[in-house]
């Protein structure tokens, strides 16, 4: 019984560790420009910066679905792969679903991630 206790206490802060570990990612700007400002907008994951930005810009949800790219990806596979959900969602935009398998011990070692959008 003890035993059990102690695994699933190990189990449990083994993933949190992960969790805590995606969650230190930042994300730079590679430049000033507007596409930038907007992908990085994204990277808040937070419905009014990213309403803020695109009031800004005077851009609307269609021109960022359709026109902008993020690290030359479109705005739904780039908040996608990074799990900006929040962000999509302002967008009306699903996520892209995809099965994969990966390995939770493996090290990242990147801790921020350039970001760059389309001009």
């Amino acid at each position: 019984m003890k035993r059990t206790a102690l695994l699933t206490s190990a189990l449990a802060l083994g993933l949190l560790s992960t969790t805590a570990a995606a969650d230190s990612s930042k994300f730079v700007a590679a430049d000033n420009s507007a596409g930038t400002e907007l992908c990085m907008a994204i990277t808040k994951n937070s419905p009014l910066k990213l309403r803020r930005s695109m009031k800004e810009h005077y851009v609307n949800t269609y021109t960022m679905e359709n026109k902008l790219a993020c690290n030359d990806l479109t705005v739904r596979q780039f908040a996608s792969l990074y799990g900006f959900d929040r962000s999509l969602k302002v967008l009306n935009i699903e996520r892209l679903t995809e099965t994969s398998i990966r390995d939770l011990a493996a090290k990242n070692d990147t801790d921020s991630f350039m970001v760059y959008g389309s001009k």
